[in-house]
């Protein structure tokens, strides 16, 4: 069995990349790409879900979404990486080294080394296999000291941008050193698969320095988020090359990446503006009370901007409960240092040792989703028609359906007829800035059978319109305007390129991303897998 050793570029951007290696920044990308058979990879079915690694692991995109909704508690939780058989561990005398791949379930016992080290939105704890493992690492190479940092970083701080990129470039190089590291420690290993993250972290928050009319590019930081954001993909550019000059010779290498980046056009839609529309609708009252619209549109719609000293959910706390007094408290308190947080540019997270918990006791694990705005209505929930549950993408919809949700308002008989009533509600609303629809369109998740248990945590899940940051009704009044929360989002496109032993360059065009692990079987030797990324379609 010959070596391969599949590097994934978390979230890198392929346009972009392209522009930085015709920039001449990426050298080694640049010699990489020439000397790979190459292809563009398409993941419709699973990027919005933000599984797209999990996809890889598994072969398949067989989750209705990236949550969980408890319709007896009306709470929804993120699932984590699940006990989904990796296409390693049932691959015979294959021995693995994997580190960092976002939700690897460590269940699986296989020769070599798993390690869940450092790296964005792991959706496992920090852990190792063989157990240890982890502890030893952090005692001889240090943490990652972006992990769980990153997502409180702020677009619209210089002081955040500089601490989160300096760390994103340290964490980079250990996990560089820590990969050399396991390489000698378990010398007999077949597969070496990593995802190297630190784009996907930089890109959430620094992409309105670098993309082409995005509504953040005049704020003051958008140049430093460009010379930052570049200067991260030049250290996954030395990462990729200290990773491939320790390889032994002969080793093949896989360079793939399964989703991009572009401007995040859902965050201020479906995690404030969509819950307050379904608040005021069913209820007929107000909680998200943002400031002047109208002044704001006077003023040419500009660009929202918290203060240096807030984050972004601070900054909508600030705004959303029953009373100016109470919002007006809040404000003061924190003025007076009277409700202490630490500085947004602090790397305040604490990062976890390895966990003592088997993988039998963590099993699939779950973490609260209290933080989003959305889920700050849930106390709601139970007394209206339909709310939206808290999202990473793009807005979703469930219906408080009878004989579904345990204190369920809406008849079986009444299913279609509520989500009609959504989808009006929808349409009759205008983007503020453009006065155009805020809806692209809407999918109904669970039309065929709604009381199904298992099915996906939304009945209706809407794609919104670009750069929606207030929207106005014509009976329930205009809600916004909000800042982004983060700047950039993700696409459905990516790529792969293979080079080394055997290996003759050459473009295989669009190729679709699910067939990325049968791919990586091939490689390994097997031969009964599906179709390679690297094989010419056939014509229809």
């Amino acid at each position: 069995m010959e070596r391969l050793a599949v590097i994934g570029l978390d979230a890198a951007e392929p346009e972009f990349l392209e522009r930085l290696i015709a920039e001449g920044r990426l050298p080694t990308l640049a010699r990489l790409r020439t000397q790979s058979a190459r292809c563009q990879l398409h993941s419709e079915a699973t990027w919005r879900a933000g599984r797209v690694w999990e996809t890889l692991l598994t072969g398949t995109a067989d989750f209705p979404s990236a949550n969980l909704f408890d319709t007896s508690k009306y709470q929804s939780w993120q699932l984590g990486a699940r006990k989904k058989t990796p296409f390693y561990a049932d691959f015979p005398g294959l021995n693995v080294l994997a580190i960092d791949v976002p939700y690897m379930s460590l269940w699986y016992d296989v020769p070599g080394a798993q390690v869940v080290w450092g790296g964005h939105d792991a959706g496992y704890p920090r852990a190792s296999r063989p157990a240890g493992l982890l502890r030893e690492i952090d005692a001889r190479f240090g943490v990652h000291p972006a992990f769980h940092n990153d997502f409180t970083c702020a677009w619209w701080d210089e002081r955040s941008i500089n601490t989160l990129t300096d760390a994103l470039i340290v964490g980079s190089q250990r996990r560089c050193e820590i990969i050399g590291w396991l390489c000698e420690r378990f010398p007999d290993w077949d597969l070496l698969l990593t995802v190297l993250s630190e784009a996907h972290s930089a890109g959430e928050i620094f992409w309105h320095g670098v993309s082409d009319g995005h509504p953040l590019s005049l704020v003051p930081t958008a140049p430093l988020a460009r010379r930052r954001l570049i200067e991260t993909y030049q250290e996954l550019d030395r990462a990729v090359e200290r990773i491939v000059s320790q390889l032994p010779r002969g080793t093949r290498v896989l360079l793939t990446t399964v989703h991009g980046m572009e401007t995040n056009d859902y965050d201020v839609p479906s995690m404030a503006l969509l819950p307050e529309l379904l608040y005021r609708a069913c209820t007929g009252n107000s909680l998200l009370r943002a400031d002047s619209a109208a002044a704001w549109r006077r003023d040419g719609c500009p660009a929202v901007v918290p203060t240096a000293s807030e984050k972004w959910s601070d900054y909508v706390r600030d705004r959303f409960g029953q009373g100016p007094l109470a919002r007006g408290w809040r404000r003061i308190a924190r003025g007076l240092g009277l409700q202490r947080r630490p500085p947004i540019h602090e790397l305040s997270v604490p990062i976890k040792p390895e966990v003592d918990a088997a993988p039998e006791q963590i099993a699939e694990p779950r973490y609260s989703l209290e933080w989003q705005v959305t889920s700050w209505y849930r106390q709601h929930w139970p007394r209206m028609r339909a709310f939206a549950v808290p999202v990473f993408y793009d807005g979703r919809v469930r219906i408080n359906l009878r004989g579904r949700e345990s204190q369920g308002l809406v008849e079986p008989g009444d299913y279609a007829a509520t989500c009609d009533w959504v989808e009006q509600l929808l349409s009759e609303c205008r983007d503020v800035r453009t006065g155009r629809a805020i809806v692209q369109h809407i999918e109904r998740r669970r039309a065929d059978d709604p009381l199904r248990l298992d099915g996906a945590d939304a009945d209706l899940v809407i794609g919104w319109q670009r750069g929606i940051e207030a929207i106005e009704h014509p009976r329930l009044g205009t809600i916004g305007p909000l800042p982004y929360r983060r700047t950039g989002g993700h696409t459905d496109h990516g790529f792969a390129w293979l080079s080394g032993k055997g290996v003759a360059p050459g473009d295989f065009g669009d190729q679709e991303a699910l067939d990325l692990t049968a791919t990586v079987r091939r490689l390994l030797g097997d031969s009964r897998a599906g179709r390679s990324v690297f094989e010419r379609r056939r014509a229809a």
